[in-house]
């Protein structure tokens, strides 16, 4: 006769439970799992066929989870599929870096914002450029650096010469105008500020706080195999070119894995050392605004919630292009909204992130398309999962 005590019943009903559970939260991580995978390829996949794109990595972050998508090949040259090592250029994402180091350098006491340029390069002692702050520099409110240098302008001697007959011909502070040579010059100061080349400073200092282990300005020649080759509009293949203060404004390369643990960092800076956490923050802070957009140090933020007109608004060609009128921003918003958009004549990056919502996202694609196919298809991505 089968015999049953209460007590190893209950404790049978017990196991019995804590299996279920355990089954069902798996199946509750799985199934949350997919649904992000599925909303990544609805939103992103599309976008290869619309603009010819051969190869795309995207990856979210969500809740402490990575959920990592790659799509298409590296290049037509050799057909080798996009992976987890790939190799992206990330453009103007790379000024996020710069600024970056900028405000480690500062964590350091090695340099101040209110500093001028030739307390670091003395060539340029009696230029107007030394009238404009380092925080004008990383902030593009010079008065008028424009767009990109001059074609003319391409050796560290034409760079110099350059900054030396420049003439301000608005107050510095008052108008911003998004700037290579107005930010490049800020990275060249940080790193003359530590006393090594610019290149150095990021290769071994400031991404290996990141974690960062497969990202370079210069990617070496073990790693080759692993760098994609971008696409022009005529479907060319094609890299990035050495240029002026190339480095320092749209010069890095990276991995998506690499770039997750970048989001990750500043979604949760309170994990790193005590410097870099000071300087994470320290990119965080906005100092202008310009409509709805406020200017931090490379990142661009909002006031969280936000909406797809606004963050668009930010890539227009009137913001991109031309010299606006702000005001310096006297509070800090609570929650935020961060991006950046970066590309070079092949490449397409988009880096986007909401601390309140844990989430972060981060597009690499080896060809330019329009910002508001990027941002637009982040949005849905992000609006997507929270709704879920």
């Amino acid at each position: 006769m089968l015999s049953v005590t209460k007590k190893s019943f209950r404790f049978s009903f017990f196991t019995l439970a804590i299996g279920l559970s355990t089954y069902s939260n798996a199946y509750d991580v799985e199934k949350n799992k997919d649904n992000i995978e599925t909303t990544i390829n609805q939103s992103f996949k599309p976008l290869m066929e619309k603009y010819g794109v051969l190869g795309m990595a995207v990856g979210v972050i969500y809740k402490g989870k990575n959920h990592e998508q790659y799509y298409g090949i590296q290049s037509d040259i050799d057909n080798k599929a996009v992976d987890s090592q790939t190799i992206f250029e990330l453009g103007s994402v790379s000024k996020i870096f710069t600024a970056t180091a900028g405000a480690y350098a500062k964590s350091q006491g090695k340099l101040s914002f209110q500093d001028h340029p030739s307390k670091y390069w003395p060539a340029l002692q009696k230029s107007e450029i030394n009238k404009v702050s380092l925080l004008e520099l990383v902030t593009y409110t010079s008065g008028n650096l424009p767009l990109q240098f001059p074609d003319n302008v391409n050796t560290d001697e034409q760079v110099l010469e350059y900054f030396q007959n420049w003439h301000i011909k608005n107050s510095p502070g008052q108008y911003r105008q998004y700037s290579n040579p107005s930010i490049g010059l800020f990275g060249e100061i940080a790193a003359r500020s530590m006393k090594v080349p610019f290149t150095s400073l990021l290769e071994n200092v400031i991404f290996p706080k990141f974690n960062m282990n497969h990202t370079y300005i210069n990617v070496p020649k073990e790693q080759k195999e692993h760098y994609a080759f971008g696409y022009d509009q005529l479907n060319q293949p094609i890299r990035v070119s050495p240029g002026a203060l190339d480095a320092q404004a749209y010069g890095v390369k990276s991995s998506l894995p690499d770039m997750l643990k970048f989001l990750n960092t500043n979604l949760n800076p309170e994990k790193s050392n005590s410097d870099f956490k000071k300087a994470i923050l320290e990119t965080h802070k906005g100092y202008l605004k310009l409509g709805n957009m406020t200017q931090a140090l490379g990142w661009e933020t909002f006031s969280y919630p936000t909406t797809f007109e606004i963050l668009q608004e930010s890539n227009s060609e009137k913001v991109v292009m031309r010299s606006n009128p702000v005001v310096k921003e006297t509070t800090q918003a609570k929650s935020k909204v961060f991006h950046k958009t970066g590309s070079t004549n092949g490449f397409g990056t988009y880096v986007f992130f909401v601390p309140e919502e844990n989430f972060g996202l981060v597009m690499l694609m080896n060809k330019k398309i329009p910002n508001e196919e990027r941002i637009k298809a982040a949005y849905k991505v992000f609006n997507t999962i929270k709704s879920s």
